[in-house]
């Protein structure tokens, strides 16, 4: 009889403690960093800017595509304290490379506006 009162008496404390344990259910989008969810903005932008021709070239997926900061120097014009601008690069590798080069563009972080595309020779 002790066994079964002890036996009861557990069960019920471990469903208490079970209903009272609150588990944060993890949003797959908010577990990223803020500086994936950047990566991921300018990879978007990107991909939008291109033309289905170069969609159909990109090898892997799209959504792998290396982003990197780089510091993009404009003429005195434009500032006339020469300070180099931070600026997004988002680059595709495509079936092309070879040849042409990979897809490099370059995006303002601060508007989302593409500011210029490389080269492709």
């Amino acid at each position: 009889m002790k066994n079964l009162i002890l036996f009861l008496f557990i069960l019920s404390l471990s469903f208490i403690v079970l209903g009272c344990i609150n588990e944060k259910q993890v949003d797959p989008v908010d577990s990223l960093s803020e500086l994936e969810k950047v990566n991921m903005e300018m990879r978007e932008i990107a991909w939008a800017s291109l033309s289905d021709t170069d969609k159909e070239t990109v090898m892997g997926n799209w959504k792998d595509a290396k982003v990197t900061e780089e510091q993009l120097s404009v003429n005195d014009e434009t500032q006339p304290d020469n300070n180099p601008m931070k600026v997004m690069k988002v680059i595709f590798n495509t079936s092309r490379d070879r040849f042409l080069g990979p897809i490099g563009i370059y995006i303002n972080p601060d508007t989302n506006k593409i500011i210029s595309k490389d080269v492709r020779m």
